[in-house]
């Protein structure tokens, strides 16, 4: 009974946009000029002159008969009637001269099928038939089985006449967007009359699937009928709920706010007392910009008052995106992509499992803008990063960057020659201002934000060069000069009650600076090994890049300066020093001399392979190893532990990219104490051990997918299981699924010319600073097949090794059923155990036409 009360609600709003959609423009176009039948001619119009002011021109195949007084014209085989910009096509075509009246049907061919049916067409528009009647002095018309189409939806009409002063009549209509010539479903209209940009009258109305009617009649409707943007009712979906009762969400109110905007308003209401409301704006100015800002509130209840699970809970959600043309404004940009809201939103009202999953979120609105003609730039933002879990929040704003790029002020307007070694001195300038706040979620809107905020200013003015040294060797030297603009710095002092350090902050303008300057070596070897050339490896090349860097730092915590202090730590009477700006945002000058020497080497390892299959490219390129490096520092100026963590990472592909493998680690050349601590004695000296293993990281990852019609294997990237790159919750025509099992649980597209993929990921991390150890590993795997032509199957999930079971899971079944489709998700185990069916037409404009029944995981708290 549900479902047919529901069925009827969605007819009555399905024949509302029947009638905005068909105001005509393709069968209004069409009865404009096939006009009616031959049986009557109004007495009004016997006494108007005749409206054919140019020829009419007749053509065709087999032959053209005329009758014993000239006055009718018999047109056989692909007879073609011209008028103007009309033309009339068909295999049979009656034309009577002094009625101006023209009669267009199909002949049967020798098998008696009907061929040569009339097609009509005026400008771009064209239409096929049954039969027409037309007559250009009345401009009326009556035509048998016509179809139109328009937007995507079809209409079939039995019987179709077109009136005086533009009114048509429908007779035995159907409204569907199956595209097949006998539809799988369609909405019947037993008769109807349309006034142009009036309005619409129909009468009983019934929805037939498969030739099975349905017993839902509307007896009659009346719709408004205006090509302008108007406000609407939009229908709810209901169910029932284990926590929240039974409920009425998505319904409210749909306002076209004229050519550039609209808006839906929505209402959600539970029969425990849950409700939420969401106002959904769209906009767009062609050529200029486009976006779209949702606000959502909502409150929760579960349980019911007074039992021990009771709970109420209010949370709300921000989502704005804005983007601007590239060509509104070439030298400037501005974009927003806002995604903020309580902790607790998408616990009740995720319409993602990603988003339900996930507990951080971003935001950024940014503004840019470059001087053509100049180095400079600008650049301006704020940002926002939210932690779901412990409920923090972090703002900047805002964050303005003002840049120089390099320019060379020494180099000639008009060089003749060898460019000199000081024309190569390049200059940039780098100012950032920074504005940063991190406060609890409780907090975010009391005045206590603005006694935390941080600011700063920092410049960075980089001068460098580089030439060749021995022809082989690249040099470059430089000098980076850094300062810092605070309003605020801190002083620190012993407590003797307390018997603990206390800071101080202190107001006012604070400059610091420091200055450093370096220079680096790098050079390239190259080392090659051929094969015989009937081997199928030709050859293998081993390139190495090994650099060294000297760079150097005064002590700017040297007193002279004035950034540092000391300050009393413990009640012995021992001092340490600390920054006035080490509260600062970008820090302050760097404490104690550095003569820092850095090396790093860099290898690259390919093979050349003779490619049996390809002809174009008989030799190809195979990379082994793909960038392993090494990479240490020594500082000459420290008084211990000169020696850097020594870090080395790598990465390789296998099978031709379908396997990719990066690694990582660290090694501290220095030893550690029974408490942990690092000492000054090398690790070979205690252990006999070149260096202490303190940090690993391994990923594996496999994507293998086969390629479209059936070809060979090849690796993939990006989502599977049919994700495409569409954006989760929107469909391939762009609409918006809701909460449908498309967006909840993935398989948002799905594109059976991919008949398989799948993917897995695994990753290792070991971690031992010191004494203690951890080990954290992750593996998850997705995949799609397709088991028939229109059977796809997706799944996704993971190991948690900790636990030792599987993540989250979820299974997507979807089943193409030509102008319908039917989506099935089952999540069968974990705290989103739930499952969710669908079947609903493709069509967007037939978008509320569906059935759902889904077991939400909200059910399982």
């Amino acid at each position: 009974m549900r479902f047919r009360f529901t069925l009827l609600l969605l007819l009555i709003n399905q024949l509302a946009l029947l009638a905005n959609r068909f105001d005509s423009v393709a069968l209004k176009q069409m009865l404009a000029y096939a006009k009616p039948d031959t049986v009557s001619t109004p007495d009004s119009a016997k006494n108007k002159k005749s409206a054919i002011d140019d020829p009419v021109l007749t053509n065709a195949d087999d032959s053209i008969v005329y009758s014993l007084d000239g006055k009718i014209a018999y047109l056989y085989g692909n007879g073609v009637v011209t008028y103007q910009n009309l033309e009339l096509k068909a295999n049979y075509i009656e034309f009577d001269m002094e009625t101006k009246q023209v009669y267009a049907s199909g002949l049967p061919d020798s098998t008696g099928k009907i061929s040569g049916k009339p097609k009509f067409k005026e400008g771009s528009q064209s239409f096929e038939m049954e039969k027409i009647y037309y007559n250009f002095d009345t401009r009326r018309a009556k035509i048998i089985g016509v179809v139109t189409e328009q937007s995507g939806g079809f209409m079939h009409s039995a019987v179709t006449k077109k009136m005086e002063d533009d009114v048509v009549n429908l007779q035995d209509g159907k409204y569907t967007t199956c595209d097949l010539d006998h539809p799988h479903f369609y909405i019947a209209i037993t008769k109807g009359k349309m006034i142009p940009d009036k309005k619409i009258v129909a009468g009983p109305a019934y929805l037939v699937i498969e030739d099975v009617p349905f017993p839902l009649i509307i007896p009659f409707g009346f719709f408004p009928n205006t090509r302008k943007r108007a406000a609407g009712v939009l229908i709810p979906e209901y169910g029932e709920e284990n926590n929240r009762g039974l409920f009425l969400r998505n319904g409210g109110f749909y306002f076209g706010m004229g050519d550039y905007m609209d808006q839906r308003l929505t209402f959600d209401v539970y029969s425990r007392g849950s409700w939420g409301v969401r106002g959904q704006t769209s906009y767009k100015l062609r050529y200029k910009f486009s976006g779209s800002l949702n606000l959502e509130y909502s409150t929760i209840v579960t349980s019911d008052k007074g039992l021990p699970d009771y709970s109420k809970q209010n949370s709300y959600w921000i989502r704005w995106s804005h983007n601007q043309d590239p060509k509104a404004s070439p030298n400037s940009t501005f974009q927003a992509n806002v995604n903020f809201g309580s902790s607790n939103y998408n616990r009740y009202n995720a319409r993602s499992i990603n988003t339900a999953l996930s507990n951080t979120f971003n935001s950024s609105i940014s503004y840019s803008k470059t001087w053509p003609g100049s180095p400079f730039s600008l650049s301006t933002s704020l940002t926002h990063s939210q932690n779901t879990i412990n409920k923090s929040v972090d703002l900047n704003f805002p964050r303005v960057a003002f840049n120089m790029s390099r320019i060379y002020p020494f180099k000639r307007k008009n060089a003749i020659g060898v460019p000199k070694w000081y024309e190569k001195v390049g200059v940039s300038l780098n100012t950032s201002l920074e504005n940063r706040v991190q406060v609890k979620e409780d907090n975010l809107f009391k005045r206590t934000v603005f006694d935390s905020l941080q600011n700063g200013m920092k410049h960075s003015i980089p001068v460098s060069t580089s030439f060749n040294l021995l022809k082989f060797i690249t040099v470059s030297p430089g000098v980076n000069y850094n300062e810092f603009w605070y309003l605020q710095t801190i002083e620190k002092y012993w407590n003797a009650d307390s018997n603990r350090v206390e800071i101080d902050t202190l107001r006012g303008f604070k400059r610091g600076y420091e200055y450093s300057t370096s220079v680096s070596m790098s050079t390239k070897v190259y080392g090659m090994f051929q094969f015989s050339k009937k081997s199928k490896v030709q050859a293998i090349r081993h390139v190495i890049t090994p650099s060294v860097s000297l760079g150097y730092r005064p002590d700017f915590s040297d007193p002279k300066y004035g950034f540092y202090r000391t300050v009393q730590s413990d009640s012995t009477g021992k001092t340490t020093r600390y920054s006035i700006f080490e509260k600062g945002i970008y820090g302050g000058p760097g404490g104690g001399k550095s003569g820092v020497v850095s090396f790093a080497l860099s290898n690259l390892l390919e093979m050349k392979v003779k490619s049996a299959n390809d002809t174009v490219n008989p030799v190809k390129k195979v990379k082994i190893i793909d960038g392993l490096s090494m990479n240490a520092s020594y500082n000459l100026l420290a008084d211990s532990l000169n020696w850097s963590e020594v870090s080395v990472s790598g990465r390789t592909g296998l099978f031709d990219g379908k396997v990719n493998i990066n690694y990582s680690g660290g090694f501290n050349l220095y030893a550690i104490n029974e408490q942990g601590r690092i000492y000054n004695r090398y690790e070979w000296n205690e252990s006999g051990k070149l260096a202490r293993f303190t940090r690993g990281n391994i990923g594996v990852d496999f994507s293998l997918n086969s390629k479209k019609d059936g070809q060979a294997n090849s690796s993939t990237a990006g989502r599977v299981g049919g994700a495409g790159e569409i954006p989760p919750g929107t469909a391939p025509d762009g609409s918006n699924f809701g909460e449908s099992l498309g967006t909840m649980y993935g398989l948002d597209y799905v594109d059976f010319s991919v008949p398989w993929n799948v993917r897995f990921s695994y990753n290792l991390s070991y971690s031992k600073p010191a004494l203690q150890s951890s080990l954290v590993q992750t593996l998850s795997f997705s995949g799609s097949i397709s088991l028939t032509p229109k059977l796809k199957i997706g799944f996704n999930s993971g190991y948690d090794f900790k636990n030792k079971k599987l993540t989250t899971t979820s299974l997507n079944f979807y089943r193409d059923l030509h102008c319908w489709e039917m989506r099935l998700t089952v999540i069968p185990i974990g705290y989103y155990k739930s499952f969710s069916f669908q079947i609903n037409v493709k069509s967007s404009i037939l978008q509320d036409l569906k059935f759902t029944k889904r077991d939400h995981y909200l059910d399982n708290q």
